[in-house]
């Protein structure tokens, strides 16, 4: 069955340029105008991939990204005739996985697509079984959840691989590089630079949960993730 996509764009014409790559290669796809049509039909029906402008007359697709979030991790890909960096961080930081300045090869956007949904697909089959412990944090492999005393701290597929990737291998360290080649196949726009926007949102869900757990930066290198800051609480009380 083919993979459906929910296209938000209020420019007629860049909508039906999308649509036409899209179809062309097999995707069924629906297109919206405004952020609030794109949002009710989510109430009856998700889409497999959201391609979102950035600049819309109602919602901001950085605003209809942050409500796509706080129900699931479906991928997201931006389209702004914005190509400023911080709109790239912003759009990453907010739960994006992609980001397309205009003007853009449809052929691209079309490809990008295809790639974040295998790599969407690689995530939902890769489950591991069982479970295992780390400072105040237990990994349930099989149901991708990480729970601190009690409670699940909610991450993005992408959040969850890097951490997990990190916390299976601690203490090792893994390159900037290392990690773009296992977590993104090298198929973004800004580099390393998306690897510490990953790294600094994970770093504030670990501390919002009362984790123990931390991710360390190594210097000019990348980073490894520790669970010294259980052993320094356990010191301090003695």
């Amino acid at each position: 069955m083919a993979k459906l996509v929910y296209v938000l764009d209020d420019d007629e014409h860049i909508r039906t340029l999308i649509e036409k790559f899209l179809v062309y290669e097999g995707f069924q796809v629906k297109t919206f105008k405004t952020g609030q049509s794109l949002l009710l039909a989510l109430e009856a029906n998700q889409p497999d991939c959201f391609v979102l402008d950035v600049m819309l007359p109602d919602v901001s697709g950085f605003q209809i990204c942050t409500k796509i979030r706080q129900e699931s991790n479906i991928p997201i890909l931006f389209v702004s005739a914005k190509g400023e960096e911080m709109d790239r961080i912003l759009g990453i930081e907010l739960g994006g996985d992609d980001y397309v300045t205009k003007p853009f090869s449809g052929r691209e956007l079309a490809v990008r697509v295809k790639a974040l949904l295998r790599r969407s697909a690689h995530s939902d089959s890769s489950s591991e079984m069982g479970e295992f412990q780390l400072g105040n944090m237990t990994f349930k492999l099989d149901q991708r959840e990480i729970v601190v005393n009690g409670q699940p701290i909610s991450f993005t597929a992408k959040e969850y691989d890097l951490f997990l990737l990190l916390a299976k291998n601690s203490p090792k360290a893994f390159s900037r590089e290392e990690l773009l080649r296992k977590i993104w196949k090298w198929e973004v726009i800004d580099g390393t630079r998306s690897v510490d926007d990953l790294v600094k949102r994970i770093r504030r869900k670990l501390l919002e949960g009362f984790a123990d757990v931390e991710i360390k930066t190594v210097f000019g290198f990348g980073y490894k993730v520790s669970s010294e800051v259980k052993r320094d609480l356990d010191e301090n009380k003695e």
